[in-house]
């Protein structure tokens, strides 16, 4: 194990791993604390819409498909089919971040529950303290708010070629229904929204008898869990800043985690590296910019009617939509996206 100098990363998720692999770059010993024995142990869609602009290597033997585009359908009927900005990967996230702090060279504790109240990490009947180090604990630790979403692993040859993520806008829902190809035949199909678990099973159960890619599925595993979606919230628990989705960096109106907390991760290790604050640094970062506006959009949309909530979606571009749907919103680009709907353009602009 390395010294006890060694820089803390609580929690080996996303946020974490990329952490770790900065910090270990630069020189710095490394131990990344883990509650769970296995790394990547919450359900998600295991997809990377964009890889542009991640700061870390995504490591190729993790990566099990790849992604040329989006299908978005509002309310069962199709919006739009967008390819451009959108190149992206579906990963197996445990053996991503197992392979990412792996390659960084940190060390791995498994089994190490933090515990704030003592600054510490508990092995076993042991606790050790951590003097220096980021929170990636992941919504546990979110002190914003969250969203219930239900995920089936389900098996069928109709997943085979599919190099698109299928995205179900349901505007009485206030979320989405999404088909994420995984590998071989295998796709992960999920539901997030304001509702609870029992009412979003039943949701859920509903689009797959009734979806032409689902209907003749096997399911092979059915799980769930919460999603931050109340925007970036910044601050310290036990004396640590948070980082990843404890610091809310998740898309609110996508649901999309994984890139965004590499990103914040990455920033904030580069901040504690140079002698800097994470936390001025992660308020900074374009990637919390984008999540503040579609927080200000969701709450736009959470005080729409359904009927104005289709609307809207239906009436942005393709262009714009993979714009504000991976957070990467320019003021420039949208003026330039959006010149020729002046009304829609004013909507979206008094947002940023």
């Amino acid at each position: 194990m390395a010294g006890e100098d060694a820089i803390a990363i609580i929690g080996a998720g996303p946020a974490g791993a990329a952490a770790a692999s900065v910090l270990a770059g630069k020189g710095f010993a490394v131990r990344v604390y883990e509650a769970n024995r296995r790394l990547g142990a919450k359900p998600c869609g295991k997809g990377i819409p964009s890889i542009g602009d991640l700061p870390v290597r995504i490591p190729r033997d993790s990566i099990v498909r790849r992604i040329k585009g989006a299908v978005l359908y509002v309310n069962g009927s199709l919006a739009f089919d967008v390819e451009e900005g959108l190149e992206g990967v579906i990963v197996d996230k445990e053996r991503m971040l197992e392979a990412m702090i792996a390659e960084s060279g940190a060390d791995l504790i498994r089994g190490a529950v933090f515990k704030p109240s003592k600054g510490a990490v508990r092995i076993g009947a042991k606790y050790f303290e951590v003097k220096r180090g980021l929170l990636a604990g992941g919504h546990a630790f979110y002190p914003g708010e969250t969203i219930n979403a239900l995920q089936y692993r389900l098996k069928s040859p109709m997943f085979e070629n599919l190099d698109k993520l299928l995205i179900y806008f349901d505007t009485w829902l206030i979320g989405y229904y999404y088909i994420f190809p995984g590998p071989s035949n295998e796709a992960d199909v999920g539901v997030g929204g304001f509702a609870r678990f029992n009412d979003l099973q039943a949701l859920l159960d509903k689009f797959i008898k009734t979806s032409e890619y689902t209907r003749n599925a096997v399911i092979l595993k059915r799980e769930g869990a919460r999603i931050a979606v109340g925007g970036v919230k910044l601050g310290t628990t036990g004396g640590l800043p948070r980082i990843g989705e404890a610091a809310g960096f998740v898309l609110p109106l996508t649901g999309e985690g994984i890139r965004p907390s590499m990103i914040s991760g990455a920033v904030a290790a580069e901040a504690l590296a140079s002698g800097r604050n994470p936390l001025d640094s992660m308020d900074k970062s374009s990637i919390a910019r984008g999540i503040r506006v579609q927080r200000r959009i969701l709450e736009k949309v959470k005080s729409m009617s359904p009927e104005r909530r289709a609307e809207l979606l239906k009436s942005i571009p393709a262009e714009a939509h993979a714009m504000i749907a991976l957070g990467k919103i320019d003021r420039g680009s949208l003026v330039k996206v959006l010149a020729r709907h002046p009304r829609l353009l004013a909507r979206i602009i008094s947002l940023l």
